[in-house]
């Protein structure tokens, strides 16, 4: 288990001035995520204290060690780290109505926190949470011949998720090694005819180089696939890349960068509760985890579950 402390409070007269009475709450701290050394975890707990949050501490960069954490602990809880660390967490709290989760964003993309309007500086965020509001989240769940499996962002198939299993997420990160992974997917993959349904309906479509399903508008390392999907509207949206009419790298490259993937004429999209896709053996990916199926020609179900956690969305900056 990891360290645990009580957040010093300072003298009165060092104190802002708090919203509310101090509320009790849990933050757990990953000392090993990419903007740490912007948010020490002294720094973090002044900060939620100035959001009248009074605070016990929890230090850990190991997510084995959250469930038996996160089991014994109800109420506000803060999760300090990056998208990894957030559903390491998240993935504990799933039907959790004692408990309402807070994410302070100190990853590299930090995906669910933009999607929840949680974004900058992790110690200004922190003081933003004094007028936070709890929040449904929707959550995805995802059925193969694997097993069953939930993500907080996105899950798919093609060239993501082959980029993906190249690189392997769980090294360590590497600019070098992740452009390699990229051109070399690129160039190899080979389109997937998928048959694929929506809420019980066939979708026509020729074969996809990409095929995700989408929770929060962005996944992976700023891959802007959705700019409209909500969180907590009960759906999630169906994104998929015509592979017969595959633009080159640099074109969807560019339009990530512009936020405007989603009007390519190759990419299309569906809001949906249920869909249904055929399986023949390729890999998929469930946020940054990965999966394959071990018999192929069977199918693979994905649907939403709707308000599986609460989370404090954060107001708008002016607000």
């Amino acid at each position: 288990m990891g360290q645990r402390f009580h957040a010093r409070v300072p003298a009165p007269a060092q104190r802002r001035p708090c919203l509310s009475a101090q509320r009790p709450a849990t933050l757990i701290y990953n000392p090993r995520a990419g903007s740490s050394h912007r948010a020490p975890p002294g720094a973090l707990c002044q900060a939620l204290h100035d959001a009248a949050f009074a605070v016990t501490l929890h230090v850990t960069a190991h997510p084995e060690l959250l469930g038996p954490l996160l089991a014994q602990t109800s109420g506000t809880i803060f999760l300090a780290g990056g998208d990894g660390t957030l559903r390491a967490g998240a993935l504990h709290l799933l039907g959790r109505p004692d408990v309402t989760l807070g994410v302070l964003p100190m990853g590299t993309a930090n995906n669910v926190a933009r999607a929840l309007n949680v974004q900058g500086d992790p110690l200004a965020a922190a003081r933003r949470f004094g007028q936070a509001r709890p929040s449904p989240f929707d959550v995805g769940r995802i059925r193969g011949s694997w097993g069953e499996d939930y993500f907080l962002e996105a899950c798919g198939c093609g060239l993501f998720a082959d980029i993906l299993d190249d690189y392997g997420p769980h090294l360590a990160k590497s600019p070098v090694r992740a452009l390699g992974s990229a051109l070399e997917a690129f160039a190899m993959h080979q389109p997937l005819g998928l048959h694929v349904t929506v809420d019980g309906r066939p979708v026509p479509s020729p074969p996809v180089a990409v095929l995700e399903v989408m929770n929060t508008p962005s996944t992976g390392n700023g891959l802007h696939l959705a700019p409209h999907a909500r969180v907590d509207d009960g759906l999630l949206n169906l994104v998929r890349v015509d592979g017969l009419r595959r633009a080159p790298m640099l074109t969807y490259a560019h339009a990530l960068r512009r936020g405007t993937f989603h009007q390519l004429p190759s990419v299309h999209s569906a809001p949906g509760r249920r869909f249904v896709i055929a399986d023949q053996g390729q890999v998929w990916h469930l946020d940054t985890e990965l999966r394959r199926s071990a018999v192929p020609g069977g199918v693979v179900e994905v649907e939403v579950v709707p308000g599986a956690l609460r989370l404090l969305r954060a107001p708008d900056q002016a607000g």
